[in-house]
């Protein structure tokens, strides 16, 4: 039974989700109000859509977070073509901006670029590798790092900036250009269809797998793991505004975070081998 529900935005209901809230002003406002008060762990976006129409969903992110208070965010990322130090970059500022209330997300099985570099052998190329690669870049400066010593002169521990290594991603190690707290890094979610397994999915917070269970017409809980169900096929903004789980569902308290709110604890490092950046001159010319 899914006590927390990840509601889908994809389709005609983004499009006109996206048309109100870059608009600004009240009816944003309104609409903003209307989320939050929606009794859902958190919103993804583009999970429900195909493959082929996948595209940059951050600044859709960027809308929807400042226009509400306490909705959360799950963004799929569109693995062909977004580089992966621009993403993280991106959610990382939108974290730190709205209060870690963002996620990334991706469904394995989707076309996935070795970005600049053939892969190490025997590394093959996969959704679940390019989120690890993205939460790896985020362990490239900690937000810890910066020690803030007026006194001594000391403003960041130079040595705990660093470049990261991901085997299917050698060419790509940052670091990158701002620090993320490392206990409250973005949660991970990935989409697993069965026979799509390419990549075991470590380093990955959240594994959906596949499930039939029904919601109510036109809208159908489409993955799950636990107590997490991710909900496909709301097709317009009436349907949102008034959505209710199904009575055998639940309901849960969303907490501040997303990361509390899906019921996952602290982050952690997921980064396999690092190098510091500013204490050697040679790795400095690779960032």
């Amino acid at each position: 039974m899914s006590t927390r529900t990840i509601l889908d935005l994809s389709g005609d209901l983004l499009e006109a989700l996206t048309e109100t809230l870059a608009q600004g002003g009240e009816r944003a406002a309104e609409l903003g109000r209307a989320l939050d008060r929606l009794p859902v762990a958190a919103f993804a976006v583009g999970f429900g859509t195909p493959e082929h129409q996948v595209r940059d969903r951050s600044i859709f992110a960027g809308f929807l977070l400042a226009a509400t208070r306490s909705s959360k965010v799950i963004i799929r990322a569109d693995v062909a073509r977004q580089h992966p130090i621009n993403l993280a970059r991106t959610v990382s500022t939108l974290s730190a901006l709205h209060g870690k209330r963002i996620g990334l997300g991706a469904s394995e099985g989707t076309e996935v670029h070795g970005w600049f570099a053939p892969p190490t052998p025997g590394a093959r190329p996969s959704a679940a590798g390019y989120l690890r690669l993205v939460s790896a870049l985020w362990d490239s400066w900690p937000l810890d790092a910066i020690a803030g010593d007026t006194e001594a002169g000391r403003y960041v521990d130079a040595h705990r900036i660093v470049r990261v290594s991901e085997p299917a991603y050698p060419g790509i190690g940052g670091p990158l250009t701002l620090p993320t707290d490392q206990t409250e890094k973005p949660p991970l979610v990935l989409l697993w269809e069965e026979g799509d397994r390419d990549d075991d999915g470590s380093g990955v917070d959240l594994l959906l797998t596949a499930s039939g269970s029904d919601v109510r017409s036109g809208a159908r809980i489409a993955y799950s793991a636990g107590d997490v169900g991710l909900v496909l096929g709301l097709s317009d903004l009436a349907s949102l505004t008034t959505w209710t789980p199904s009575p055998q569902a639940g309901t849960a308290e969303v907490p501040t975070t997303i990361r509390a709110a899906l019921g996952l604890g602290r982050s952690g490092r997921v980064a396999r081998t690092e190098h510091a950046v500013f204490l050697d001159t040679g790795n400095a010319a690779q960032v």
